[in-house]
């Protein structure tokens, strides 16, 4: 079930300089759990830089049934954030069931592009920028890169390090796709083309799941760097699950035909 915190019909306030140029209108969408001790700072420093972009903008929050004060955080940045828009589901759903309620909040207030982030503030928001260029060019779907084009990653355990790396390197080799990062969820998509990737994985493995289908439907793919840091707020941790059943999930895309 999902509790809307926006009941009204009408569109949000959103970030709308006077001078708008070819890039077109894009929200950040920011899948959230149990982030209380991030969040707040995540979405005030991507508000602050979404200030300086010439085109419509937003931000998307849903938690996905947080435990913490996550919830309350939100709100209350909200009556401050004219141009953020909450959402929240009252059970946690996984990531891929707050991924898909992103997409149809993106597809209801207009966006072209939907820029998903993680909540956690490891992606700088000066990385969004990076996107602009293949949004500007129509590219359907375009994921940030820690692992070509001047990507990288700093302060992750080298056995972390090794396991995604040669992981996305198999599913680059088998999968014949022009993406080199499948597991990294920075990106950006075209919102006409993201209500056509119908997921049904509930947890990270959507993210292989949503490339997959993304492949068959013949969108467009591009990559930009970013380099990815570690976390700095305390109390903030990797939602992300390391064991066998989630590296079998992967293959069945990987080899799925």
């Amino acid at each position: 079930m999902q509790v809307s915190a926006d009941a009204s019909n009408t569109r949000p306030a959103t970030n709308q300089p006077d001078a708008v140029d070819k890039l077109p209108s894009f929200c950040i969408a920011l899948p959230v759990y149990n982030e209380a001790a991030a969040i707040e700072n995540c979405i005030v420093g991507i508000a602050a830089f979404l200030k300086t972009v010439p085109t419509r903008t937003a931000i998307l929050a849903v938690d996905d049934g947080s435990s913490d004060e996550t919830w309350e955080i939100l709100a209350r940045l909200k009556r401050d954030i004219p141009s953020l828009i909450i959402d929240r589901h009252t059970q946690n759903g996984g990531y891929g069931a707050a991924q898909r309620t992103l997409c149809r909040l993106a597809a209801e207030h207009h966006f072209e592009y939907a820029l998903v982030m993680d909540a956690d503030g490891t992606q700088a928001p000066h990385y969004i920028e990076n996107f602009f260029e293949p949004m500007r060019n129509g590219v359907d779907f375009v994921k940030a890169t820690r692992y070509d084009k001047n990507g990288a990653v700093e302060g992750v355990p080298w056995q972390r390090y090794w396991i995604s790396r040669l992981g996305n390197m198999f599913a680059h080799f088998v999968m014949r796709l022009p993406v080199t990062d499948f597991s990294n969820g920075f990106r950006a998509i075209r919102t006409e083309a993201w209500t056509k990737i119908a997921t049904t994985e509930r947890n990270f493995v959507v993210l292989i799941e949503e490339v997959y289908l993304a492949g068959k439907l013949g969108l467009t793919f591009g990559e930009v760097p970013y380099v990815l840091s570690v976390r700095k707020e305390t109390g903030s941790k990797s939602k992300f699950t390391y064991h066998w059943g989630i590296y079998r999930q992967y293959l069945r895309y990987v080899f799925k035909r």
